[in-house]
C-alpha cells in the first residue's frame, strides 16, 4: 500500500517515538518504514508547516516588491527602476546560487529571484512599451525559470515554472496553438524524475491533458480561434484510459517513487472517469452529445484513439487491473468509433440506461475492491459514487418511479452488504 507524503511523515514520527520508548527496535522501525519508501533518518520532507509558512512568506515578499515599485512608478525616473529591478534579480539569484552550491540550500532565494525576474520583465516592458502581445511576457518568464528548475532539481521552482506555463497556455491559446508547452512539460518531467516527486509528476500529467485539450480546440477552430466541441469528451475518454492503465503498468516497478506515482495516476484517472460518466446518466445530456458528434473524421475521435489504442494494448497485456476495468479499456476504441459513426441521438435512452448500469457496477467494484484489498480511497469513492448517483436519480428519475426505486434499493443493498462485510472483517481481525 502506498501512503501520501503527509501520512509518511506521520508514520515516520510515530516510528521514531516507538523506537525511543523501546516498543520496537531501530531495525524493526527501519523495516516498517522501508515498506513505504522512507526511513528513520529521512529528513528530506522537513516540517510541512514550516515549508508552507516560508513559501507563503516568500510569495508575499515578492508581491510586496512588485506593489512597492508600482506604487511609486510615476515618481521614479525610467533608468532607476530598470537598473534596480535588474540588480535585485541578480542579487537574489546570486545569493540563491551561492547557498545552493555551498550546501544545497537557497531554494527560497531562487524562488524570490524568479518572481523578481518576472516582475522585471513586466515592468521594463511597460517602461519602454515593448511588445503588445502580453502572453509573450509569461512565456519569457517561464523560459527563464526552466533552466533554474533543471539545475537545482527543485520541485518548488518547477511548480512555479509549470504554473507560469499554464497561465501562458491559457493566454496564448486564445490567439494561436501553444506548441511551446511541450518544452515546459519535458522540463517538469525531468525535474520530477530527478527529484523523485510523484506529486510533481501528477501535476505535469494534468497540465499535459489540459494542453492536449487546447490543441484539439484549435483543430476544430483553426485558423480563427479554438472551439469546444463534443469530441473533447471523446479525447478525454481515451486519455483517462491511458493514464489509468499506465498507472497499473508502473505499479510493478521496484522504484518507490514510481509506485507512488502509479497509485496516484490510477486513483485520479479513475475519479476522472467517474466524473466523466456522471453527465451521461442524464438522457438530455446523452442525446445532446450524440447529436453534436461529428462523423468518424472528427479530430476528437482520432486524438482519442491515439490514447485509447495503447491503453487497450496495456490492458490486454497487464492483468493487475480488475477484469471490469480491463474489459472497458479494451473495448473503448470500438465504443468511441460507434459513438461517432454508428449511434444516433435516437439511441440516447438505451445508452443512458447502459451508462447508469455501468456507473452502478463501477461503484460495486470500488466498494468490493476497497474492502477486499483494504484500500480506503476505493471504498469511499464507491460509497460516494452510490450516494451521488442516488441523489441524481432522485432529481431526474430514469424511466419512471419504479426505475428510480430499483436503483435506490440496489444502492441500499450494496451498502448494507458492505457494512456487514466490514463489521465481520473487523470482528474477525479482533479475534486473531
Amino acid at each position: 500500500m502506498q501512503l501520501l507524503g503527509l501520512l509518511r511523515r506521520e508514520l515516520r514520527s510515530e516510528c521514531r517515538q516507538w523506537v525511543d520508548d523501546g516498543d520496537i527496535s531501530a531495525e524493526q522501525g527501519e523495516r516498517i518504514l522501508a515498506r513505504y519508501g522512507t526511513s528513520l533518518e529521512d529528513v528530506s520532507d522537513g516540517s510541512l508547516a514550516y515549508k508552507v509558512l516560508v513559501g507563503v512568506a516568500l510569495l508575499f515578499a515578492g508581491m510586496a516588491m512588485m506593489l512597492l515599485v508600482s506604487a511609486n512608478w510615476e515618481e521614479i525616473p525610467r533608468a532607476v527602476p530598470m537598473l534596480g529591478l535588474v540588480a535585485t534579480t541578480l542579487v537574489l539569484n546570486g545569493i540563491g546560487v551561492r547557498h545552493f552550491l555551498r550546501d544545497g540550500s537557497g531554494i527560497g532565494w531562487l524562488f524570490v529571484g524568479s518572481i523578481s525576474y518576472g516582475a522585471s520583465i513586466m515592468l521594463i516592458a511597460q517602461i519602454y512599451h515593448l511588445g503588445e502581445h502580453f502572453p509573450d511576457g509569461l512565456l519569457v518568464w517561464a523560459l527563464g525559470v526552466a533552466p533554474m528548475a533543471l539545475l537545482t532539481r527543485s520541485r518548488v521552482i518547477a511548480l512555479l515554472m509549470l504554473a507560469l506555463a499554464l497561465f501562458w497556455l491559457m493566454a496564448e491559446g486564445q490567439f494561436s496553438p501553444p506548441w511551446a508547452m511541450v518544452l515546459f512539460l519535458g522540463c517538469s518531467v525531468a525535474v520530477a524524475r530527478m527529484a523523485c516527486s510523484a506529486g510533481l509528476m501528477i501535476v505535469t500529467v494534468a497540465a499535459a491533458v489540459t494542453w492536449l485539450n487546447v490543441l484539439l480546440g484549435w483543430a476544430y477552430g483553426y485558423p480563427w480561434r479554438p472551439d469546444i466541441e463534443a469530441g473533447h469528451l471523446t479525447l478525454n475518454m481515451g486519455l483517462l484510459a491511458l493514464i489509468f492503465m499506465a498507472g497499473h503498468r508502473l505499479s510493478a516497478t521496484t522504484s518507490v517513487y514510481l509506485r507512488r506515482t502509479a497509485t496516484l495516476l490510477s486513483l485520479w484517472a479513475l475519479r476522472g472517469y467517474l466524473l466523466l460518466l456522471l453527465p451521461f446518466t442524464f438522457t438530455e445530456f446523452c442525446e445532446g452529445y450524440l447529436k453534436e458528434l461529428e462523423t468518424v473524421m472528427d479530430p476528437g475521435l482520432w486524438m482519442g484513439l491515439l490514447a485509447a489504442i495503447p491503453a487497450a494494448w496495456l490492458a490486454l497485456r497487464n492483468r493487475s487491473a480488475h477484469p471490469l476495468s480491463r474489459g472497458l479499456v479494451m473495448g473503448l476504441p470500438l465504443v468511441m468509433v460507434l459513438l461517432h459513426g454508428g449511434i444516433s441521438e435516437s439511441m440516447a435512452v438505451p445508452v443512458t440506461v447502459l451508462v447508469n448500469l455501468l456507473v452502478l457496477g463501477s461503484a460495486i467494484v470500488l466498494v468490493q475492491q476497497g474492502l477486499l484489498k483494504g484500500l480506503s480511497q476505493y471504498f469511499y469513492s464507491g460509497v460516494a459514487l452510490l450516494l451521488v448517483l442516488g441523489m441524481m436519480r432522485y432529481v431526474d428519475l430514469v424511466g419512471d418511479y419504479v426505475g428510480g426505486s430499483v436503483l435506490f434499493l440496489l444502492a441500499a443493498g450494496i451498502l448494507f452488504l458492505a457494512a456487514h462485510y466490514w463489521r465481520d472483517r473487523q470482528g474477525g481481525a479482533g479475534h486473531e
